[in-house]
């Protein structure tokens, strides 16, 4: 009942990040996937990061079922994606972007030495992964 809950919140409330994400996904859609949680995985090829919109997370390729922190993290964002429906992408998707892939940004992180996590949309994520992901690993 909650997963299905789930499904049907992140499409009534998050639907343009979820139609961003299925879109995505299709483009992928020979790649491997796995459910989590209600949430879609797939692991895309780009090997430079991993990315949630809606309940559509793309994880890199290097990532394994060892590495839980980081389907956590991304399972993180589906919650904010939950609470903020159509203001997730500007209140979220936008800065994470940024942050993830401006090279200012990058070096910025570099030089003092930030985590990944400095920036409050990953923070929110990091403590919503904790929370309410799954502790165990997956298979996949």
């Amino acid at each position: 009942m909650k997963r299905l809950l789930y499904v049907l919140w992140q499409w009534l409330w998050g639907l343009p990040q979820n139609l961003v994400g299925f879109a995505i996904l299709l483009v992928f859609l020979r790649r491997p996937h796995f459910r989590y949680q209600g949430a879609v995985v797939t692991i895309w090829p780009l090997r430079q990061g991993s990315m949630s919109m809606g309940m559509f997370l793309f994880l890199h390729p290097n990532w394994t079922p060892e590495q839980h922190w980081l389907l956590a993290h991304e399972y993180g964002h589906t919650i904010q994606s939950l609470l903020l429906g159509p203001a997730y992408l500007l209140i979220i998707g936008l800065p994470s972007f940024l942050w993830a892939w401006l090279p200012v940004f990058r070096r910025l992180r570099t030089r003092k030495k930030l985590p990944y996590s400095a920036l409050f949309t990953e923070k929110w994520a990091d403590h919503n992964g904790a929370r309410f992901a799954k502790k165990t690993a997956v298979d996949i």
